[in-house]
């Protein structure tokens, strides 16, 4: 599943130009044989079409160095089609008119792709009510959209875009997939709709994997709520964070959870072979479901905080407080650690 689904258009393009060869043979009287008058071949990254303007003393020829712009001659006039650029980027062709042996010279330019959304790269909400949810939006192409479920839909009016949601029932968070497409391109955009307290807080497993290389898949029982954590058999408490609008938890290292057999416990990371006790560094938790095992679940990701990758979590033990030389080591590595919450049963 893509995590993170958004495009935009990287540059623009200069305005096009039209130049005559410097290496032209010049007619008798010292004047070229064609000279461009107008152009008006900059497109969006649709498809197109425009024209060039020449006057020329005698049959002129048209040839273009892409397959993606055709150039067809009609009298004074050059008429210039271009097919949809389906790519971020812009892109430009040459068009070359011919006048016995001089030559003109008209550069054709696309822009790039572009899609602007709102509500940012996924759409959530954080009702379980049916409703509706209207985004402002920007296209220079046209585009359909197309929902993977029944339980949203969306239209649009290349200004807006409207989701409309039904009623949650389900008992669990919902999350899925609007597809966007033009004649060339396609992408899509994750839909999350939840309650937090119907679908997320409550009781809970933490899961992790006891090596980097996968090991054993461990869970420890916990009770999730907006800023905490919990695992009640060690009278452990996790401080966190959550983002309703992007559905997610925010987890900071450094954090106090507790004490065990008479050391302070706090949850830190590791990468690179490195740990850190700066409080500055997070990992974050999105949410996500998987319909299959009707677990709502919540995967660590590396928010790129840290100069290390970061490999893993770690509950680790210190005599005093983390700020100080008092380390003694980690009482659990939490490698790809996850929250998860089964469906009701």
């Amino acid at each position: 599943m893509k995590r993170y689904l958004f495009y935009l258009l990287a540059a623009s393009l200069l305005a096009g130009f039209t130049a005559c060869s410097e290496d032209e043979d010049w007619g008798v009287d010292g004047e070229s044989l064609i000279h461009v008058t107008e152009s008006n071949v900059l497109f969006q990254a649709g498809a197109g079409s425009g024209t060039v303007v020449f006057d020329a003393a005698g049959q002129v020829t048209v040839e273009t160095d892409r397959e993606w712009c055709t150039a067809t001659v009609n009298g004074n006039t050059v008429n210039v089609s271009v097919t949809e650029n389906g790519n971020l980027e812009g892109r430009s062709s040459q068009l070359v008119l011919r006048c016995g042996s001089d030559a003109a010279y008209v550069t054709v330019q696309q822009l790039g792709l572009m899609f602007q959304l709102s509500a940012g790269s996924e759409i959530v909400t954080s009702s379980d009510e049916a409703h509706s949810l209207t985004y402002e939006m920007s296209s220079n192409v046209p585009l359909t959209f197309e929902p993977d479920g029944d339980w949203f839909s969306a239209v649009s009016d290349g200004e807006h875009l409207t989701v409309n949601f039904k009623e949650n029932t389900s008992g669990h968070a919902r999350v899925g997939t609007l597809r966007y497409s033009s004649e060339t391109f396609s992408d899509s955009l994750k839909v999350t709709q939840y309650d937090f307290d119907k679908d997320i807080a409550g009781p809970c497993i933490l899961t992790f994997y006891s090596s980097a290389d996968g090991g054993n898949l461990q869970g420890l029982n916990a009770v999730l709520s907006k800023t905490q954590l919990s695992i009640p058999a060690y009278n452990w408490t996790i401080p966190v964070t959550f983002d309703s609008e992007k559905a997610r938890f925010t987890m900071y290292n450094g954090a106090a959870m507790g004490t065990y057999q008479g050391y302070n416990i706090y949850n830190t990371v590791l990468g690179g072979g490195y740990y850190t006790w700066s409080t500055t560094v997070y990992v974050l938790f999105p949410l996500g479901y998987d319909a299959e095992s009707g677990i709502t679940f919540f995967d660590m990701q590396d928010a790129g905080m840290w100069t290390y990758p970061i490999e893993c979590m770690m509950f680790y033990a210190f005599n005093g407080t983390a700020t100080n030389s008092s380390a003694v080591g980690s009482v659990l590595r939490l490698y790809s650690p996850s929250i998860w919450r089964m469906d009701p049963q």
